[in-house]
C-alpha cells in the first residue's frame, strides 16, 4: 500500500491490529476505499478535462483557446500528480 495513504489512515484513527488476524483484511479493504476515492476525484478532473475540451472547440478567439488549452494542460498534471501521489495505477481494461 501507498505509504500515503496509511498516514491518512493512521490520521483517521486506524490502528493495527494484527494480533487478532484481521489486520491483512482490513488494511486491503482500507487500501480499495481509498483508492476507489483517488479514482473518483481524477475521474471528476476527467470529466473537466471533456467539458473544457468542448468550449475549445467552440471558441474562436485565440485569447479563450489558449486559456483552454491551459486549464487542460493542468488538468492533466493534476491527475498525474495525484495518480503518483497516492500510488494509484491506471486501471486494467
Amino acid at each position: 500500500m501507498n505509504e500515503r495513504i496509511k498516514e491518512l489512515a493512521e490520521q483517521a484513527g486506524s490502528t493495527h491490529k494484527q494480533n487478532l488476524g484481521v489486520y491483512q483484511f482490513y488494511i486491503d479493504e482500507l487500501e480499495k476505499f481509498a483508492e476507489s476515492i483517488v479514482r473518483e476525484y481524477i475521474g471528476i478532473l476527467e470529466e473537466e478535462i471533456k467539458l473544457v475540451e468542448g468550449y475549445k472547440s467552440t471558441e474562436v478567439k485565440v485569447d479563450i483557446i489558449k486559456c483552454h488549452q491551459s486549464k487542460i494542460y493542468h488538468f492533466n498534471k493534476l491527475i498525474d500528480k495525484s495518480k503518483k501521489h497516492f500510488g494509484v495505477a491506471e486501471r486494467e481494461q
